[in-house]
């Protein structure tokens, strides 16, 4: 495999322990240094998807940072669970996560959409309300609507990241029209935006080529991409890019 797109890590990866991912954590090691990235971030379901929380207790205490030269950034994508923002983040006294992703999904509160203002909400009740929260996962899901001049006004307020899913793209989950607004609202704001594969199996780790073409008429230089080298990504982290 080959590296694809200009970015130097990959903030959105699933292993093996959540339900729909498929490698173990030194393959997705390999995946990723066979991609010419420089790191990515762990990020497995949270637990309201079935993730056993032993699994981010052994994560954030025991892991490595760095695992045959590649960084790995210690992460989950938990789910929104409610109009308030509530999400499904284990926590344990003492260890930080270094990588908070959040989304809508559809299940729970938002197995059938509730409406663009309560979406809207609970995904600005999460950014306000968990300041360690870094990525909006895959905002514009293509059955759960958002306002998205007020989700990127909180996003640049509060400097959360807004993803570009390359995944999501492949598998056609993704309504185009309400990607493109966020991107004009993002150019024009300076809004955080990640460039993510959402991979769950090799084929889609470290791969960024559908992400990286839809952003092309929106002139990528002109948008703020917090993952384009693995300092540009500690740095917006705020953790340390050696580990």
């Amino acid at each position: 495999m080959k590296p694809t797109g200009i970015f130097e890590c990959d903030l959105h990866v699933h292993s093996i322990r959540s339900t729909c991912g498929f490698h173990t954590l030194l393959e997705i090691v390999s995946i990723i240094r066979n991609r010419g990235l420089r790191g990515f971030a762990l990020t497995d379901h949270g637990p309201a998807l079935d993730t056993p929380r032993a699994h981010f207790s052994v994560l954030l205490r025991r892991i490595p940072r760095v695992i045959d030269g590649i960084r790995v950034f210690k992460g989950i994508e938990a789910s929104v669970m409610s109009a308030g923002g509530e999400l499904d983040l284990p926590e344990f006294p003492g260890y930080r996560y270094e990588a908070i992703l959040a989304g809508l999904h559809p299940h729970d509160a938002f197995a059938s959409s509730p409406g663009k203002e309560i979406n809207t909400r609970a995904l600005v009740n999460a950014m306000r309300n968990y300041p360690a929260l870094k990525i909006i996962t895959h905002p514009y899901y293509s059955t759960l609507p958002v306002d998205f001049d007020e989700l990127t006004d909180v996003a640049t307020e509060t400097g959360t990241a807004l993803e570009i899913n390359n995944s999501h793209l492949k598998m056609d989950k993704v309504n185009l029209d309400w990607l493109s607004e966020m991107l004009d609202h993002a150019r024009r704001k300076g809004t955080p935006l990640a460039v993510n594969s959402d991979g769950h199996v090799f084929t889609e780790m470290g791969d960024f080529a559908l992400a990286a073409a839809f952003l092309e008429p929106f002139g990528p230089d002109s948008l703020t991409i917090v993952n384009r080298t693995l300092e540009s990504t500690a740095e917006f982290l705020g953790v340390d890019a050696a580990g």
